[in-house]
């Protein structure tokens, strides 16, 4: 059962812009964008009608051998402005939803939004997997957005995290690391392609990013059930909190998710494991919270 942002919100006591939209509520809103962030060919099966296209993952590179870094701002601008994305529309970002990883698609593009200062951006909740199974209209082909010229975006720095700002969480009380990946992954069982080392950063804690979704129907959580998870994890907590995973992808629905219940002291580590990893001076931590062991790759065999 899909739940509104403003449900969530009255169970934090807080009152912030809509960051979540159901599938009910999309036809309502007003001067609204819809942007389908799925591959250019799932998109020209089928799409939302009047839903502009934007490929999340063509936002991003391979710099300095680290993957899927966000690409120089200039470029994004120009990416956003050739997509149509206006920044006076009130936009809402969709993924497919066949799976609960693939949110991380949408609160991507969510997080590039806000990072670059999007004023009134939101996610729909249940993606095109609830759009469909709510058995409302498609339509296929290219997209009918025109394009627009390059926003004016004015950059939030807090909202990326920096290796040396991860570096400063190290054996200090000065935030909190989330995980977002699988519980395998943050033991070191198993490395995703782009890290160098299996295992977590140091005194982090494992969130996994499926976990913040519904088997049923690919929603979010409902309320009681988010701030549940969020208060257990120490993320509802007001300390100042940097997401990461293997690329910046599945730590973008932890920074969702956060800013979405008001907790607004978040940050994104784009880098994330990928470029933690390829710097030998990083330690890396794996095994559970209870029982770790601690090295950097040069001391790996």
């Amino acid at each position: 059962m899909s739940i509104t942002a403003g449900v969530i919100l009255a169970f934090f006591g807080v009152s912030t812009p809509a960051m979540l939209t159901s599938t009910d509520e999309l036809g309502q809103l007003k001067n609204s964008l819809i942007v389908d962030a799925r591959p250019l060919a799932d998109y020209q099966a089928g799409h939302i009608p009047g839903a502009a296209h934007l490929d999340v993952t063509q936002l991003s590179e391979t710099r300095n051998g680290v993957k899927g870094l966000l690409k120089p701002v200039e470029q994004v601008r120009e990416a956003l402005g050739k997509a149509g994305l206006a920044m006076d529309k009130h936009i809402v970002i969709y993924s497919s939803m066949k799976t609960a990883d693939d949110l991380k698609d949408a609160t991507r593009l969510f997080w590039i939004l806000d990072y670059l200062g999007y004023p009134n951006i939101a996610v729909l909740d249940g993606g095109f997997a609830k759009w469909t199974a709510d058995k409302r209209p498609t339509e296929a082909g290219d997209s009918p957005v025109k394009a627009v010229a390059p926003p004016e975006v004015h950059v939030q720095a807090n909202r990326l995290a920096s290796k040396e700002d991860v570096q400063k969480f190290l054996g200090a009380n000065a935030g909190l690391l989330v995980d977002q990946r699988s519980k395998e992954e943050f033991g070191g069982e198993k490395k995703a392609e782009p890290v160098a080392k299996p295992g977590h950063i140091p005194g982090a804690k494992n969130v996994p990013a499926t976990s913040f979704v519904q088997d049923s129907d690919k929603t979010l959580l409902p309320g009681k059930s988010l701030e549940d998870l969020l208060k257990g994890s120490g993320m509802a907590s007001d300390k100042h909190t940097i997401t990461y995973c293997n690329t910046g992808r599945q730590a973008s629905v932890g920074y969702f998710v956060m800013r979405l219940s008001g907790h607004d002291n978040v940050s994104l580590y784009d880098g994330s494991m990928a470029e933690w990893t390829a710097d030998s001076s990083c330690p890396v931590a794996t095994g559970t919270a209870r029982k770790k062991t601690t090295a950097t790759p040069k001391e790996a065999k």
